[in-house]
């Protein structure tokens, strides 16, 4: 049986949040480490009977499994979190340049407003 290792890109976020994720994950990938190492030295240990070697080996590939799950639940959080922080960085810049606009009394159309204006001669 073979196992692969997933190498998980470093998380880079500011803020105390992103340097814990960052923390975690790599503490994660070092347990991955580990299980691979106890993996190699199961399958290369001859004193132990196939069948608790085949126990052995499917243990340790299932907690790798796990593991890598809660690296991809780490990160996907993380994204989400800049994915917010980002929107909500957006959304501020617009209530600026509407705050702009409003001083300088300029209007702005929003958006579906064209046409919605009549100028009647009489």
């Amino acid at each position: 049986m073979q196992v692969s290792s997933s190498s998980s890109a470093p998380v880079s976020s500011s803020g105390a949040g992103g340097s814990s994720a960052a923390a975690q994950i790599a503490k994660l990938q070092k347990q991955i480490q580990e299980l691979t190492q106890q993996l190699k030295e199961v399958a290369t240990d001859t004193t132990m009977k196939a069948e608790a070697k085949e126990q052995k080996q499917k243990l340790l590939q299932s907690q790798i499994m796990s593991i890598q799950q809660q690296i991809s639940a780490i990160q996907q959080a993380e994204a989400q979190k800049a994915q917010q922080k980002a929107q909500a960085r957006d959304d501020a810049t617009l209530k600026q340049d509407a705050r702009a606009d409003q001083r300088a009394g300029t209007r702005r159309p929003a958006d579906g407003t064209l046409g919605t204006t009549l100028d009647v001669y009489a």
